[in-house]
This record gives C-alpha cells, sequence and structure tokens, in this order.
C-alpha cells in the first residue's frame, strides 16, 4: 500500500504532509539528472497533438508551510524569462493566513503585482459554479498561448480548508498544493476551442524532476460542506479516489502572460543550470551561481535586438546601456543567448529581448 501511496503529488502545507512523504523530499536526488519514470502518472499519453511549454521541473522547499506556491511562480517566471527564488516570491507577498507570507489565493495576486508579472486570473469569486467546464477551457486557451497555468488542488479523503485557515469563508483554501501546469495534449486540432474527456494536461508536482500526466475528465472533484465548516475532497484520478484535483464549484487558477513592462519584448523563455532545486537560504544554506539560457522566438531574420538584464523586481524594465548585457543580429526565428555572467540563485534576475530600434535607452 504504501509503495502505490509514494507516487501520489506532495502535498504544500506542512500540516497535510505525511512523514513518508517529508522524507522523500528530504531524501530526493537534487542533481540535475531526472527521475526514472514508475508510475502510470509519468508516462506521456500518445496524443495527435501536444502543445508542451519549455519548463523544467524540480523540488520545493517544504519548509515554514511549504513552498509550492512561490514554487510554482518560480517555475512559472522562467517560462517568460525570469528567474525568482522561492524566498523572494514571498519576500514580495504580504500575509495571506497561511504560515507568514506562504503563498495562497488570498495573497497570490499581489506577489504577482510586486514581482512586476502580468497575469490572469480565473474569476473563481465571480462566475456561477460549478465551474469545472470554464477553468479547463481557460487552462487550455492559455496554454496554447504559451502562458504557464498555476492551479492549486486539493487531495481526495483530505479536509479543507486547513486547521487553524484563517480566511475561510467557504470560497477559499479548499485546496492543499499548487503545481504549474505546463502542457496539453489532444486528439483533436487545437483550433478546437472545446476541451474533451480525453484531452490530457501536463503539470508538475514540485517533489520530483518529472513531468506528470492528467485527463481532462479526471482534472475535477467534489467537496461538499453539507452544514459542516469543512469539507471531504473526493478526486477521480489517483489511487482508490485519494489522487489530486481541482475544487469542481470553484477553480484557483492563474495564467502568466508576461511581464508589467511599458515596452515590447519578444516572447523569450529562461533555462537554468542546475535547475533541480536551489539552496535552502532561508535555513541557512549558502545561495549558488547559476547559468541561465535565454532562448527568444518569433524574430524576423536579419533585425537587431538587445538583451537586456536587470537584478531586482524593483529595478526591472529600467532600459539603460547599464542593463543591456548584449546585441544581436537575428539568422532565424530563435536565438539561443547563455549568459556569461552567473546569477545567485537567492536572486531575482530578469531578461527582456526587445528590438534595437524600439528603445529610448535611458541615460
Amino acid at each position: 500500500m504504501m509503495r502505490l501511496f509514494v507516487l501520489l503529488p506532495a502535498l504544500c502545507m506542512s500540516t497535510h504532509m505525511p512523514e513518508w512523504l517529508k522524507n522523500r523530499i528530504k531524501n530526493a536526488d537534487l542533481s540535475d539528472t531526472l527521475d526514472v519514470c514508475n508510475s502510470s502518472l509519468c508516462q506521456q499519453p500518445t496524443r495527435k497533438y501536444t502543445k508542451m511549454l519549455s519548463m523544467q521541473p524540480g523540488v520545493q522547499w517544504m519548509q515554514h508551510g511549504g513552498y509550492c506556491g512561490a514554487w510554482s511562480v518560480q517555475r512559472a517566471a522562467l517560462a517568460k524569462g525570469a528567474y525568482i527564488s522561492q524566498q523572494q516570491v514571498r519576500d514580495h507577498a504580504k500575509f495571506g493566513g497561511g504560515h507568514d507570507e506562504e503563498i495562497l489565493n488570498t495573497n497570490i495576486d499581489g506577489a504577482f503585482s510586486r514581482l512586476r508579472i502580468r497575469t490572469e486570473d480565473f474569476k473563481f469569486n465571480v462566475l456561477p459554479t460549478p465551474q469545472s467546464d470554464a477553468y479547463l477551457e481557460f487552462m487550455k486557451k492559455h496554454l496554447l498561448s504559451d502562458n504557464p497555468v498555476i492551479w492549486m488542488v486539493m487531495f481526495g479523503a483530505d479536509s479543507y480548508p486547513d486547521p487553524g485557515y484563517t480566511m475561510d469563508n467557504q470560497t477559499n483554501g479548499v485546496y492543499g498544493h499548487i503545481e504549474p501546469v505546463v502542457g496539453i495534449m489532444s486528439n483533436h486540432p487545437f483550433t478546437d476551442e472545446v476541451v474533451h474527456d480525453d484531452d490530457v494536461f501536463a503539470y508538475f508536482d514540485d517533489a520530483s524532476k518529472q513531468t506528470l500526466y492528467v485527463s481532462a475528465n479526471k482534472v475535477a472533484g467534489t467537496c461538499n460542506y453539507g452544514g459542516s465548516q469543512t469539507c471531504r475532497a473526493s478526486c477521480p484520478a489517483g489511487f482508490f479516489g485519494i489522487g489530486q484535483c481541482v475544487w469542481n464549484q470553484r477553480g484557483y487558477i492563474y495564467a502568466i502572460q508576461d511581464f508589467l513592462d511599458e515596452r515590447d519584448a519578444v516572447p523569450a523563455s529562461l533555462s537554468i543550470s542546475p535547475f533541480a532545486s536551489e539552496p535552502y537560504t532561508r535555513g541557512g544554506d549558502k545561495p549558488i551561481e547559476i547559468t541561465g539560457t535565454l532562448t527568444a522566438k518569433g524574430l524576423k531574420a536579419g533585425s537587431k535586438y538587445d538583451i537586456y538584464r536587470w537584478g531586482s523586481a524593483e529595478d526591472a524594465f529600467v532600459y539603460n546601456d547599464a542593463n543591456k548585457i548584449a546585441t544581436f543580429i537575428a539568422t532565424k526565428e530563435t536565438h539561443t543567448f547563455e549568459d556569461p555572467t552567473k546569477f545567485l540563485s537567492s536572486s531575482a534576475t530578469y531578461y527582456r529581448v526587445v528590438p534595437a530600434s524600439s528603445i529610448n535607452v535611458i541615460v
């Protein structure tokens, strides 16, 4: 029985995390060698059409309530060209009802704003319920637009909200983990906006170096309050019905579109090395140097582009010579740039690729 449980995704909130799972994360291989897939959850299904974003899996910090929300923001930001450490994400949030500034649905929007990240939220407090059909379509639309998605999931047989959660109005807190959604697969052309039952969403579980997969008809689950102050979740996916799912009544889901920058830039994603984890600086570990490799897309051959880099959210998107690190002339639609100057794992480092003629440089 325990062998089956080990294959389930990790929980974010420490009050829910079982000891065996804490040990799994604690003893995880944090090298950049991808994990061997020993579960049907990580076996990529066959579909005619596939859209996978260029993103890297890895392992979150689990202390202080769990950093699953911060880790998910970090991974989503990489898809748009920025590295933001887990602690930097939490440092840019305000108290939301969890453990200090733990990222939750109550404070994630403020963190996005202070981190200069432009998002579209699924309107879970506005749209009629149940919302599962609407949030599946929301996710599909954004993934096909190269926008990573963050979802907040609950686990079957668990009760929600968490004990001691201070912002329970029966619309908040019905989840125990936060993850990035990184792709979609379908047997139907992507021009079809409908989400079909056999469509597949790809996601990271924040606890392994694997990509996991779930069919669209197993994303949503129930959590019925009745006359109680808490509800007990039931999920269609996973073993014995205790896998993960998104509450069918309200979808805590966020699409990362770009940065809050007035300048036009070409799409760019950032990969990092090492990628699997970052030192736990809050616990006293020393930060390490990271190599960033930027991939720009949508370029026009023969046109000149500038690459800018900033070392904090507060300084980001001030275009001056000090922040320009490279210029290139595109020879094809894509261009890859490995930054020779490393950055610290504890940092917030932003990149932008802009047409050279479009910037009035501040001197």
